[in-house]
């Protein structure tokens, strides 16, 4: 059944412009309580609700229908690119894509599949299952960014999501023991929930050793520990040991910011990576959701590394 295509003009504003890009940027959906944040800070939700519906009216936005609120669980209110949004997102890369004919499955499915070939991943619905992870993810990665923006001469160069590394991921081959003390060899697509490279300005314009690579792995308690120990320590400091490691980021340094749930499953996350990981577990830096969203996450001591009793800092010194 094809969907009458709404061709009455729309004032289109600077702003719809950057809020189309940020959900692009974060993975292609926001819960409605990041938007108001970043963009209608001290205003009131009517405000931007408001202007949202018309971006959802004309096709720029989208966000669950009656059907989808039915049928899977929504912890909050979202929204994600709708097809126009998708097509404007193409433009400002400079990709050259047809609009849909008519609004229909058949033609919908085409134009994500066209942008998909040109290298544009459009998000046409939210991860239903996943939801509420993937937005706590983004929670995750709102605090990381406005605390370095908080730290003089450093910056965050560079910020991969999950969804991208889906689409180009590397494999690596680790091995591990199994319950039974047999060594196992396993192949592992490395998939973290997100990737930044913090540079250090003022190393780099002494022509110092500058950047650092951070991999983030968001832990909801949903997976049990073995597993946790095998899908994300064995793999992950294989992965930072790895010629696909090198060649994609440049060198062989790295380490994993895991966040969990609170201090019991963070204790029994680091027992697994200790057995997992090895002489490698000081990769590993652990915290929990409380003190990640009440301390400055680079500057205070407050992530807990296997290969010392105290707390640590990711960066020396306040400024």
């Amino acid at each position: 059944m094809n969907t009458p295509i709404d061709k009455r003009p729309m004032r289109f504003q600077k702003r719809d412009a950057t809020i189309l890009q940020t959900i692009h940027d974060y993975g292609g959906v926001l819960a409605k309580r990041h938007i108001h944040d970043l963009f209608w800070r001290g205003k009131s939700e009517r405000a931007m609700q408001n202007r949202l519906s018309k971006l959802q009216a004309g096709a720029y936005l989208d966000w669950p229908s009656l059907e989808q609120r039915k049928l899977h669980p929504i912890p909050e209110p979202v929204t994600w690119l709708g097809w126009r949004g998708a097509v404007h997102i193409a433009s400002q890369h400079n990709l050259k894509v047809d609009p849909p004919k008519a609004i229909n499955e058949n033609q919908l499915r085409s134009l994500e599949l066209t942008l998909r070939k040109k290298g544009l991943r459009w998000l046409r619905e939210p991860r239903w299952s996943q939801l509420h992870h993937d937005l706590t993810v983004i929670d995750v990665r709102l605090k990381i960014e406005y605390d370095i923006k908080r730290k003089k001469d450093v910056l965050i160069s560079q910020w991969i999501n999950e969804t991208d590394f889906r689409a180009d991921y590397d494999r690596v081959t680790f091995t591990y023991k199994d319950r039974q003390g047999i060594v196992r060899q396993k192949k592992r697509g490395v998939i973290p929930d997100g990737y930044f490279c913090l540079v250090d300005q003022k190393r780099a314009s002494q022509s110092l050793p500058s950047k650092v690579h951070f991999f983030l792995e968001v832990d909801m308690a949903t997976h049990d520990t073995p597993s946790f120990g095998i899908e994300k320590v064995a793999a992950g400091a294989a992965y930072i040991h790895s010629k696909a490691f090198a060649s994609r980021f440049g060198s062989n340094t790295g380490r994993w910011l895991i966040v969990t749930t609170g201090a019991t499953r963070m204790k029994n996350l680091m027992a697994q990576t200790i057995e997992r990981a090895g002489k490698d577990s000081g990769l590993f830096f652990f915290t929990t959701f409380t003190d990640l969203f009440f301390h400055h996450c680079f500057e205070d001591q407050m992530w807990s590394v296997c290969s010392s009793p105290d707390k640590q800092s990711l960066l020396p010194g306040k400024e």
